[in-house]
């Protein structure tokens, strides 16, 4: 029921059609109910219209599943408390938008940095997520129509579980709503930042095939798309289907100018020269020049490779360099997917309905870190280097080039093999004549992911450079290393393809991770009439488990793979939960939503509960305006990597407190007792959830029919974070229990001293245990705005526009209660989110026949790479320039049931922000931020055969 014109008239201002952004819409609904104003239009009577309707017709209508974003009460009308933010797939194909990943990307409200398939070497490569307010992915919950989906088996940057949203298929989706802030008591766990809702298609009667190809200026990249979307209701069955095949090929950094060269020649083949025990100080002198000057390896890497001279003048003797070397890395991974969606409904009468959905996506995807990665050093050697017959301290390193590889390079990508899954099955129905309505079902999500890399096998990369540096002639007593007499001359000679396969192996890792949810809900929309309108209640209970499995390969265990380490571990866990929302329009002016939520979960060791609750509120001073606001809290369950990861190692730089008073008079520490050392971090089931308070308030203002104005204001405040105990602190800990500050037998000091080893002789720091405990907090403050307006029609067609913007206010991050307040929006050692972002869009019309959307996005300034390095505040620390894109869509339709388009992203093929300080560091911009592609152009066939979809 509508409680005032306000929602008509906003809903008015909002129907553009093909609006190319983030539509705010003035409710928490995602589509409109059955028989309501909404539905039938503005100025609509609902009265009037149920009095037309036949009693099967309610009854009919009374089965239809809606899907509301955001509440528990199927009437899309009457949450309007908290803001929501929904794009249409008329919208994500007016943008040219090629992914779900993209879509969300997109959002205003992503400001945060996200890794990715640009990242060479990073963990999760082959996986994509978004930062919604630049909080951690895991802040984020991401359901498919309202149900959960699983979690990707591999952890977002080693530490955390994440959701992989690179293997969701557009051809089923009808839309996608993003709710910010916090929705634990409507969802649970993970409802920090927000929740992402994709909605998929619901209904359709005929069938939709979409045809798409295109590619990019600069080369690589090319793709393919075609999608079969059919439905059709057969008595008392209704079936929707759909299959969707997408192929891409890899970008590679040498398609961009951008980034195909170094401004100076990069390592192929050298021999670093520390010089003699008597000279040695860790700096490196020199080289070992080559004894051809690179005259065999000048084929490599296309014919780029020179005797080359140190940058550094000081520097003796020449190496074997390219300016080509970083440019065999894949920016943009090769990708095939298949995916396939099957909806059934069956009407057992007037008052049941029997549903069941499955939605399978199977995707492979192919990349490499490059050549960067893939070379050879005496790290198996003791210290890591060697020594030769004259005394001098030597590294040798060797790049494999796409020569030694063989076919171009693509002999070294790695796999990954993705398959994603989620079903349910359920009813739903009426009791009786009456308004209380129940749904049950039960779902099940899953991933299971396998992988193959090529990797260098140490005992055999090893064999065949020793082969090269020959015999061990002994142990120099005074260095502690092994003298040998390099071949210089075979070290300095490329290797075969069949030579470099002699010391490589494919090695296999797996993730599998799944969850089990049954829920039943009974809901009452028309519970008892109040002077506002109808008051609605919903309750639920729900129960499941869920699991995560990451066991590393027995060869990475063993050491026998050279230079590679991993993560493992896995576990399950159970979760029964009970939830209610209560929605009471107070009088016509004011509304009040109440929600609460209590959550248990069960693991090895663990057993957590958690309540949350949410209060809302809605205040219409008069018809043209809403004024709304929320107040609620919300939580995450400790990730499963947190409660059952296995031993993970790691390097890190910490500085040593008590050595520097006991040796350094306490001064000056963090320069001169700064140390880098090994590490070990281990799981902790005994952690507690985090929690966080979000409040909002926000206006909705339609002053005339064809203008709507958004802003909303968004606080979250999040406590007992979980992270890794904080090194610093264990280090100051240490240094305070060895001096007796602490008495030795408290926990703490137990605790420091056991976690931090030192040498008995020495007493410097050798290796740090670190556990995962509840110990930072975050706050985040902003503001999000949205215009949008609808032109009068002319003559030469309809047009509208649209602004979206958001603002970051304010982020700060504590590592440690008494630690040092960060604010992650200053200071580039902590992140690299932009403050705020904007879009905006035009769009055209004219007779059904022609159609144009011009999309803008601007990032704002982000953080240079010196400050990304060195903190704020050093010499040279700055922004860099914003950077904006257009998008360009063009469709003409000569019937009404097809339509041809053509689609250009980056339509000025705008490249990064200049950044000069990354001096030489590839990628040479920031790519969890930015991307090289450039302008990318599609053509698009879409052809309808009878029939229409449908979200009802």
């Amino acid at each position: 029921m509508l409680k005032s014109k306000l929602t008509a008239a906003v809903l008015a201002a909002l129907a553009f059609g093909c609006a190319p952004a983030f539509a705010a819409t003035t409710d928490a609904g995602s589509s409109a109910q059955p028989g309501s104003a909404a539905a039938n239009g503005p100025g609509a009577d609902p009265a009037q219209d149920s009095s037309t309707d036949t009693d099967a017709q309610k009854k009919a209508k009374r089965l239809d599943a809606v899907t509301v974003s955001g509440t528990l009460i199927n009437n899309a009308q009457i949450q309007t408390a908290a803001p929501i933010y929904t794009i249409t797939s008329q919208e994500i194909k007016a943008r040219g938008f090629n992914s779900v990943s993209e879509v969300l990307q997109s959002s205003v409200m992503s400001t945060g940095s996200v890794q990715g398939p640009q990242a060479s070497g990073g963990f999760t490569q082959g996986a994509q997520t978004i930062s919604l307010y630049g909080l951690n992915p895991e802040y984020t919950l991401t359901l498919i129509d309202g149900r959960p989906i699983t979690q990707f088996g591999e952890l977002y940057n080693g530490q955390s579980n994440f959701t992989n949203i690179s293997n969701i298929p557009l051809a089923m989706i009808d839309h996608i709503d993003v709710l910010p802030g916090g929705a634990s008591s409507i969802y649970g766990s993970q409802a920090i930042a927000g929740v992402v809702n994709i909605v998929t298609k619901q209904h359709m009667d005929g069938a939709e095939v979409l045809v798409r190809a295109g590619g990019y200026d600069g080369g690589g990249g090319s793709s393919q798309r075609l999608s079969l979307t059919f439905g059709h209701q057969f008595g008392k069955l209704d079936v929707l289907g759909a299959v969707e095949f997408d192929n891409q090929s890899p970008i590679w950094a040498y398609q961009r100018s951008f980034t195909a060269t170094n401004p100076t020649p990069v390592t192929v083949a050298r021999v670093l020269d520390y010089g003699t025990l008597d000279t040695y100080s860790g700096a490196v002198q020199g080289y070992i020049s080559p004894p051809d000057n690179c005259a065999a390896m000048s084929g490599l890497f296309k014919g780029t490779t020179v005797n080359a001279h140190s940058t550094d003048t000081s520097r003796t003797g020449t190496f074997c360099g390219s300016n080509d070397v970083y440019g065999y890395t894949t920016l943009q991974n090769q990708s095939r997917s298949y995916d396939g969606m099957l909806k059934l409904k069956y009407n057992l009468n007037d008052y049941v309905r029997f549903y069941g959905d499955a939605l399978v996506d199977w995707q492979q995807q192919k990349w490499t870190p490059g050549s960067d990665y893939n070379w050879w050093g005496p790290i198996d050697y003791p210290g890591g280097l060697i020594e030769d017959t004259n005394g001098h301290i030597l590294y040798p390193e060797r790049v494999f080039g796409p020569e030694e590889v063989g076919n171009n390079y693509y002999n070294q990508l790695g796999r990954q093999d993705d398959l994603m899954y989620q079903a349910d099955i359920g009813a739903n129905g009426s009791f009786g004549d009456s308004n209380w309505l129940w749904d049950i079902y039960f779902v099940r999500s899953g991933d299971r992911t396998t992988s193959s890399t090529p990797e260098r096998m140490a005992a055999a990369v090893d064999g065949f450079f020793g082969n090269i540096l020959g015999p061990s002639l002994g142990n120099d007593p005074n260095t502690g290393l092994n003298i040998y007499n390099p071949n210089y001359a075979q070290f300095y000679t490329p290797l075969t393809p069949a030579q470099l396969a002699s010391f490589m192996q494919n090695i296999s890792s797996e993730s599998n991770t799944w969850v089990n949810n049954t829920r039943a809900t009974v809901s009452n929309s028309s519970l008892f009439s109040l002077p506002g309108g109808d008051a609605a209640l919903a309750v639920l209970v729900e129960g499941g488990s869920q699991a995560w499995y990451e066991p590393i390969n027995p060869l990475i265990l063993n050491n026998e793979v050279w230079g590679l380490t991993g993560t493992s571990g896995g576990g399950t866990r159970s979760h029964a939960a009970s939830a209610f929302e209560f929605n009471a329009p107070i009088w016509k002016m004011l509304t009040v939503d109440l929600s609460g939520r209590y959550d248990r979960y069960r693991a090895s060791g663990s057993d957590t509960g958690k309540f949350t609750y949410k209060a809302g509120l809605e205040f219409r001073p008069w018809e043209t305006l809403l004024l709304r606001g929320n107040y609620s809290t919300s939580f995450l369950a400790p990730d499963m990597s947190a409660l059952y990861l296995g031993p993970s190692g790691n390097y890190q730089n910490v500085t040593d407190y008590y050595l520097c008073q006991t040796q350094g008079n306490g001064q000056n520490c963090s320069q001169n007792y700064s140390t880098e050392v090994s590490g070990l971090t281990l799981a902790n089931p005994k952690l507690k959830p985090t929690t966080a308070k979000s409040w909002s308030v926000g206006f909705v203002w339609a002053p005339i029919s064809n203008l709507s104005i958004t802003a909303d204001y968004l606080h979250i405040n999040i406590s007992n974070e979980v992270a890794p105990q904080p090194a610093d602190l264990l280090m100051k800990e240490n240094a305070q229990c060895l001096e007796g500050q602490l008495p030795a037998n408290s926990p703490d000091c137990v605790a420091a001293t056991t976690q931090v080893q030192r040498d008995p002789f020495t007493n410097q720091v050798t290796n740090i245990t670190q556990y995962y405990i509840n110990v930072s907090s975050e706050q985040t403050e902003s503001v999000t705005s949205q215009i949008k307006y609808l032109f009068n029609p002319t003559a030469i067609g309809q047009f509208n526009l649209q602004f979206d913007w958001n603002d970051m206010l304010k982020h700060d991050y504590q590592i440690y209660p008494g630690g040092p307040t960060i604010n992650q929006l200053t200071n580039p050692l902590y992140s690299s989110e932009f403050k705020s972002i904007t879009s905006g869009s035009l769009g055209w019309s004219l007779h059904d026949t022609w159609s144009s959307t011009l999309y803008w996005h601007r990032y704002g300034p982000s953080p240079n790479y010196t400050g990304l390095i060195n903190g704020p505040n050093f010499p040279g620390d700055a922004k860099v320039a914003p950077w904006i894109t257009w998008n360009w869509s063009f469709t003409y339709s000569p019937t009404r049931d097809v339509d041809v388009s053509l689609l250009t992203n980056n339509l000025f093929n705008k490249m990064p922000p200049k950044d000069g300080s990354y001096a030489g560091t590839f990628p040479y911009y920031n790519n969890e931020n930015y991307n090289v592609y450039g302008r990318e152009v599609m053509l698009q066939l879409q052809w309808r055969f009878g029939g229409h979809t449908s979200n009802g």
